[in-house]
């Protein structure tokens, strides 16, 4: 192998457009943050909370900031990113070290489980919705039942 052969394998990798996936060029990539409560730094607490997008033009870059606009920005689901950042690397914390670490305040925290919560009732399936072979007719498992 030839030392040019192996640097053009080693290369940078392309830069690829958030919409449509093409690899953009260097001279026409756009960037841009927008507010996104979904979004946790793994490391830098600053930067929670904004998604940089990456458009191979400027009709990309401006149908992708617009799908964000729609996006609701939820506090909470910010704040339980901040909460499972550092406890994914403190496990044992208390209430007081929690809010020490992430930042935020009883009152926040006492928000978030309760979003957290609510979620997770919504997504659980209502009694009597599941699919169990023997199931009545009527329920979600009538295939075929008269």
């Amino acid at each position: 192998m030839h030392d040019s052969d192996q640097s053009a394998a080693t290369g940078p990798d392309p830069v690829l457009c958030d919409l449509c996936g093409v690899a953009a060029p260097p001279a026409s990539q756009l960037f841009s943050l927008v507010p996104d409560s979904s979004v946790i730094h793994p490391y830098d607490p600053e930067q929670d909370g904004l998604r940089r997008l990456v458009a191979c033009g400027p009709d990309h870059l401006g149908e992708l900031r617009q799908q964000y606009r729609q996006r609701p920005y939820v506090k909470e689901e910010l704040w339980a990113g901040k909460i499972a950042r550092a406890l994914g690397s403190q496990p044992d914390l208390d209430e007081e070290e929690l809010a020490e670490v992430t930042g935020l305040n009883f009152l926040q925290i006492e928000r978030t489980l309760t979003w957290e919560s609510e979620r997770f009732l919504s997504d659980q399936t209502p009694p009597g919705e599941h699919e169990r072979p023997g199931d009545a007719p009527g329920t979600t498992d009538d295939k075929g039942a008269s």
